[in-house]
C-alpha cells in the first residue's frame, strides 16, 4: 500500500483552490494541475508499505492527534520547488497556523519514525502542491502564484490514506482520521 499522512482541505478551500486554477492555468505550459477534491497538506510520505503497518502505525497517530488542539490555517502565497530557473513543484504556502502544522508534521514524522520508516532527508515545509511540472519548457506565470489565494480553514482532523496511482492520476481513500482535541 502506497500511504501517507495529510491534512484534507475543507470544501471551501478546494472551491477557493478550483478557482486560482482556473485563473493560472492558462497562462501555464507544461504543467499537471492536482485535482482540486484531493488537496491536501501533506504532513508525512511513508511510500509503499505493508498492510500491517496500519496496525503498528494507528495508535501513535491516534496519540498525536491527542496531543494537539484544533487550529486554524490560512493559504497565501505560492512559489516553485527547486528554483524558478527549474520549477519542478508548484505550491501555495501556509500563513496562519504555519507553526501549528509544523508542530503537528513533526510528532507525525516522529510516530511514523518509530514504526521503523526512515525520516525524510529534509525538514517539513508547510505547503499545498498545485502542480507538477511535467515538462522541461514549462512556463508558469509567478506575478499571479506569489499572490497567491485568500483562504482560511479550521483544522480538526488529519488522515491516514491510501494513494493508488492510475494513468487517470492518483485515487485517495481514507484508512483512518484522527481527530484533535477541541479547544476548551
Amino acid at each position: 500500500m502506497r500511504l501517507f499522512v495529510a491534512v484534507n482541505l475543507s470544501c471551501q478551500l478546494q472551491q477557493i483552490i478550483a478557482e486560482f486554477v482556473k485563473i493560472i492555468a492558462p497562462n501555464a505550459t507544461g504543467v499537471k494541475w492536482v485535482n482540486s477534491s484531493q488537496a491536501h497538506l501533506t504532513l508525512f510520505f511513508l511510500g509503499e508499505q505493508p498492510i500491517s503497518q496500519i496496525s503498528r502505525l494507528s495508535p501513535l497517530l491516534r496519540s498525536v492527534a491527542d496531543q494537539n488542539r484544533i487550529f486554524f490555517i490560512s493559504l497565501g502565497g505560492g512559489g516553485v520547488f527547486p528554483s524558478w530557473t527549474a520549477p519542478r513543484i508548484l505550491w501555495l504556502g501556509v500563513e496562519e497556523g504555519k507553526a501549528a502544522l509544523t508542530l503537528l508534521a513533526n510528532q507525525v514524522t516522529e510516530a511514523c519514525c518509530q514504526t521503523g520508516i526512515p525520516k525524510p532527508g529534509r525538514p517539513f515545509t508547510p505547503h499545498l502542491t498545485l502542480g507538477r511540472v511535467k515538462a522541461s519548457s514549462a512556463v508558469v506565470e509567478a506575478k499571479t502564484l506569489t499572490n497567491g489565494v485568500d483562504g482560511r480553514m479550521l483544522v480538526e482532523e488529519f488522515a491516514l490514506i491510501e494513494s493508488k496511482l492510475t494513468p487517470q492520476g492518483p485515487i485517495y481513500r481514507e484508512i483512518e482520521t484522527y481527530q484533535l482535541r477541541s479547544n476548551p
